[in-house]
């Protein structure tokens, strides 16, 4: 976990007179967002100039809070700008020719404007547009290319209908844009009614306001939501370990106080956090704040995203990595979102390396092959790779 100097936002001139008052107003990260790449050229003191033209694209966006957690201004390799500024990458035709504006058909699979019915159990409830960061890695960076808005009631009122009448539907995934950039009487509204129904069962709040505007859950309004809605669940999405602060750690506390749990999604980037001791060191602080790992994802085929995609066997050696060094608590599932809509696939590594009537040859996490028993699991042969070696 990362301890945040006192007053480390005063190291900005832009900042240097923001009292902490303000500073922990999650309202006022909003307002004082960051919105445009010559924002970004005064806090950074780096020409981007050759970006505007992606810009013009896709938009900029990020908190003071989340920009002040780069280290130094000048590395533009820094794994959180590379999360915020934009890259030329984005609108590069030949690398982006086999993204899709909607993969996974969220707006083809939509029977009502704003609600995805993928699942048969679970619907994706899109409540706004607006992000206070707008990362650069995002699924739904098609909403860069939308106004930014919220839904007005009337449009709520029409999902929440449709989930009404589909006693099937056990689970409802609220997710935007961030939901947690509403006002509290928009999401009071929302988790009332949705509460109310008996056959949802579960109720998520997909949200990157912990990791970009942690402030958002020092408000006792939103605390109170929380504390009301018994069915409710936090997923949250961390990417690198720098992004896991004190200030965090205080908000998780916040959250679980309410009886909430926290659950964290990352993504696999390119340049970002494709090393097993990155992920390892980003378990092990998740873990830290309470927050629990849960998926791992490949990161999807979205156009304006695709230089981030890693070779798809990298998650698979991570997880290798992981298993016998991080508890199993700390191990997420990794999995690839299927195109078209046809869901999530987990993969893991091959610890069964063969198998037989009598026998099964297994690899454990320390490399040793071991051959068991089918029957009783007593251990029939123990040796290590190496020995194998040098046999052959």
């Amino acid at each position: 976990m990362r301890v945040l100097k006192k007053d480390y936002w005063k190291r900005f001139p832009q900042w240097a007179d923001v009292s902490k008052w303000d500073w922990e107003d999650w309202k006022w990260q909003i307002r004082n967002r960051i919105r445009s790449l010559s924002q970004l050229e005064e806090i950074l003191g780096i020409d981007l100039s050759h970006l505007k033209k992606v810009e013009k694209v896709f938009r900029t966006g990020t908190t003071p809070y989340y920009l002040s957690l780069v280290k130094d201004l000048s590395d533009l390799n820094n794994p959180i700008l590379k999360q915020i500024l934009p890259s030329c990458k984005e609108i590069d035709p030949q690398i982006q020719a086999e993204g899709s504006f909607d993969p996974f058909k969220e707006e083809v699979m939509s029977p009502v404007k704003g609600l995805t019915h993928r699942y048969p159990d679970r619907v994706l409830f899109r409540v706004t547009t607006f992000c206070s960061v707008y990362c650069r890695h995002c699924m739904r960076k098609r909403i860069f290319l939308e106004e930014e808005r919220a839904n007005r009631y009337e449009e709520y009122i029409r999902m929440i209908e449709y989930i009404r009448n589909n006693p099937i539907i056990k689970e409802v995934l609220i997710s935007g844009g961030d939901p947690l950039t509403l006002p509290n009487r928009k999401l009071e509204f929302i988790l009332e009614h949705l509460s109310r129904i008996e056959h949802v069962k579960i109720i998520r709040i997909g949200t990157r306001e912990l990791v970009v505007n942690p402030y958002r859950f020092f408000d006792d309004g939103l605390l109170e939501l929380l504390d009301r809605c018994d069915k409710l669940w936090i997923v949250t999405h961390f990417n690198h370990p720098d992004e896991v602060t004190d200030v965090v750690k205080k908000a998780v506390r916040n959250i679980l106080s309410t009886g909430t749990p926290v659950l964290n999604q990352t993504v696999l980037l390119k340049g970002i956090n494709d090393d097993p001791y990155i992920i390892e060191d980003l378990m092990r602080n998740l873990l830290q704040v309470k927050i629990k790992p849960y998926y791992l994802f490949y990161c999807d085929p979205t156009k304006g995203v695709m230089h981030f995609r890693t070779d798809i066997k990298r998650g698979i050696e991570i997880l290798e990595h992981l298993r016998g060094k991080v508890s199993g608590m700390g191990i997420p599932v990794y999995a690839v979102d299927l195109p078209g809509g046809l869901g999530k696939v987990p993969l893991t590594p091959d610890y069964v390396l063969e198998e037989t009537k009598e026998y099964l040859l297994l690899k454990s996490p320390e490399g040793k092959t071991v051959k068991i028993n089918r029957l009783n699991f007593d251990i029939i042969d123990n040796h290590t790779k190496e020995q194998e070696d040098l046999c052959l």
